[in-house]
């Protein structure tokens, strides 16, 4: 569902004017098409997003990003923001998984001397010009290879009219009713909480539909 869909089906419950025709460039440009209001209901479908991608590990916000080492460099940015998750890294050259440890630990075996070989080790360590967090690997890396970071990564804000909601839409739209209606102020709370009741149940439906498709994740498994 786009992001001007997903702001008609709330003012459509909200009994207000929808968007007709997709706006140009961001919903919030000056020169736009859309009103204060509708301007509004984008803002909240977007808070919604935000409230539902965090609950869950879902299939939908889940990416690959592949660094290539190269000799002697152990830091590395990933490009990827700051708003992530890591679900696993791996040596795709010889099948190893990467741990995760602290800054205290990656400077403990740096000083005096620093090891170098294949990495087995990762930990965060600052960002670059684009405010991408970046990451240390330990040992140092000796050769070149490519390190699979699996990410749980938020999508970002809706602005453009045909964007694309990547998470379940119904959730988000009754989440945004909800808060369109504690917003307006109308109802004493009644229908602003029986939305919000509603919103969470589409949430757990959600949640379940997805688990299913990583019913494993959970397993040890002993090679």
């Amino acid at each position: 569902m786009t992001f001007r869909e997903l702001i008609n089906e709330v003012l459509i419950r909200l009994r207000e004017d929808t968007i007709s025709s997709d706006w140009t460039g961001a919903i919030n440009d000056p020169s736009g098409t859309t009103t204060d209001y509708q301007k509004v209901i984008g803002s909240l479908v977007n808070d919604a997003k935000r409230s539902v991608e965090s609950v869950h590990n879902w299939l939908a916000l889940r990416e690959t990003v592949n660094l290539t080492t190269a000799a002697g460099t152990t830091n590395y940015s990933l490009g990827s923001g700051q708003e992530f998750k890591v679900i696993d890294v791996i040596n795709t050259a010889t099948g190893n998984n990467l741990v995760q440890v602290s800054r205290h630990y990656l400077n403990s075996v740096k000083y005096p001397t620093e090891a170098t070989g294949e990495p087995r080790y990762y930990g965060f360590n600052g960002t670059d010009a684009s405010s991408n967090l970046k990451i240390d690997f330990s040992p140092q890396p000796s050769e070149a290879q490519v390190i699979a970071f699996d990410l749980l990564k938020y999508q970002d804000e809706l602005s453009t009219a045909s964007t694309v909601l990547k998470v379940p839409a119904k959730p988000v739209i009754l989440g945004a009713y909800a808060r369109a209606i504690s917003e307006r102020g109308e109802d004493g709370g009644t229908q602003s909480g029986l939305a919000a009741m509603e919103s969470s149940t589409a949430i757990s439906h959600a949640i379940m539909l997805d688990s299913g498709n990583t019913q494993y994740e959970t397993d040890w498994f002993v090679n």
